[in-house]
């Protein structure tokens, strides 16, 4: 099914587009009938994106541009995305469209990273054409380490934190160390909102439980902006319109139904510097139609991407799978998985409780509902980061869950939050 947009949208884009170098010769010359035709047109893919930035996607001169960002992914060459000044402020209004509903009286602490990111500058922008004050305190800057941050959220009575679900966590866990409590001590603090990372269902709920707060997730990438925000009633709505979104099986081909796991591919409709057609995301969704309060007619529920799952008794197990499992070991733990031998799962996970014969019992249902074997390594907190530097380093990036069978044997996990 393809939801988003109507066919008149679409023909402009794609006639947009044919002025990027990369889509000249590409795109039909003859106006589409219907957005269901788009589905014939080739898959744009992260690897083209990569081999022609910078300027094979840029779609209009140099001189209309307003703002430059890149992917920052630990490898590979980087994305480019250019934006006009159109695009900067229709990226406000998807921002805008979130259920946290910025104003005035808000004071917001920006920890999305500023440099060459897209997601702290847009959220920047969206908070202060609401009339909000901003506090530009990047992650990934020794200008800005965790207790900085603390005291300003304290001191400064912030409303809002908008922060990778990482660095929400971790700024709790700073706070803690600093004998301040986040539930309690932070009683301006009205509200979180996540990007950046998937969001699963346990780790909302580890945040919100720890700051006392509800989260508002945007779902978005470098690539297209943000394309699915959280209302007011806790629902990932996908902005229909501004984007067009199918969803894929693997075979990047066959379009699965509604509430079926596929991926997600999204073109952009308004994308007038960097317009992408059919962007295959890479990520494993599902898509619901579901009537919501707020006025929205579909539900995106966003499980990660291909790369952070694993394989294990036949099946896949995405984030969403992965971190369902690790809250019958531990509520609140991080934790790193990877194969085991004959087709099973190891997981490592923080917990208070060391002792693994108290969870017998938990690992054998385990077990029995997913018929895979397991195995659960319980190391003390702290262990994937040096709590130490909590209180000095202000340099911690996305993190990662997935470790080679290897890697869990030499304890590759130990500070694997370190940078």
């Amino acid at each position: 099914m393809v939801i988003g947009g109507d066919v008149h949208s679409v023909n402009e884009i794609l006639e947009y587009a044919k002025k990027a170098p990369f889509y000249q010769g590409k795109l039909p010359d003859k106006a589409l009938v219907s957005v269901s035709e788009l589905t014939r047109l080739p898959l744009t893919t992260k690897e083209e994106l990569r081999n022609h930035s910078p300027f094979g996607f840029l779609a209009v001169p140099k001189s209309e541009v307003a703002v430059y960002f890149e992917s920052f992914g630990t490898t590979g060459k980087p994305v480019s995305i250019w934006l006009t000044q159109e695009d900067l402020e229709d990226n406000a209004d998807e921002i805008s469209a979130g259920g946290v509903n910025l104003s005035e009286e808000d004071t917001v602490l920006i920890r999305y990273p500023y440099a060459i990111s897209q997601i702290a500058h847009t959220f920047h922008y969206a908070a202060r054409r609401r009339g909000a004050c901003v506090i530009a305190a990047s992650s990934r800057s020794t200008i800005s380490p965790f207790p900085r941050v603390v005291s300003m959220m304290h001191s400064l009575e912030v409303t809002v934190l908008a922060a990778l679900p990482l660095q929400a966590l971790l700024l709790a866990k700073t706070a803690q160390l600093m004998g301040l409590s986040p539930g309690e001590d932070f009683p301006h603090l009205r509200a979180i909102c996540t990007a950046g990372e998937t969001l699963t269902p346990r780790r909302r709920q580890v945040l919100q439980e720890l700051w006392q707060v509800p989260v508002f997730d945007n779902y978005g990438m470098t690539e297209v902006g943000a394309a699915a925000m959280e209302c007011p009633f806790g629902q990932l709505h996908p902005l229909v319109d501004y984007f067009v979104f199918e969803v894929l099986d693997e075979d990047r081909k066959t379009p699965v139904e509604l509430g079926e796991l596929g991926y997600l591919v999204i073109t952009t409709l308004k994308h007038r510097a960097t317009p992408i057609i059919r962007y295959w995301t890479g990520d494993r969704v599902r898509l619901f139609q579901a009537s919501c309060p707020c006025g929205a007619e579909y539900r995106l529920e966003v499980r990660g991407r291909r790369e952070s799952c694993l394989e294990a008794g036949g099946r896949l197990f995405d984030l969403w799978d992965l971190e369902e499992m690790v809250e019958e070991v531990s509520a609140k733990g991080l934790w790193a998985a990877g194969p085991l031998e004959q087709s099973g799962l190891h997981f490592v996970v923080e917990s208070d409780q060391l002792d693994l014969r108290r969870l017998g019992g938990r690992i054998a249902a385990l077990e029995r509902r997913h018929q895979i074997p397991l195995r659960v390594t319980l190391v003390p907190p702290g262990t994937f980061y040096d709590p130490k530097e909590l209180l000095s380093v202000g340099e911690v990036g996305k993190p990662r869950y997935i470790f080679s069978a290897e890697e869990l044997k030499t304890k590759a996990y130990e500070k694997s939050l370190r940078l």
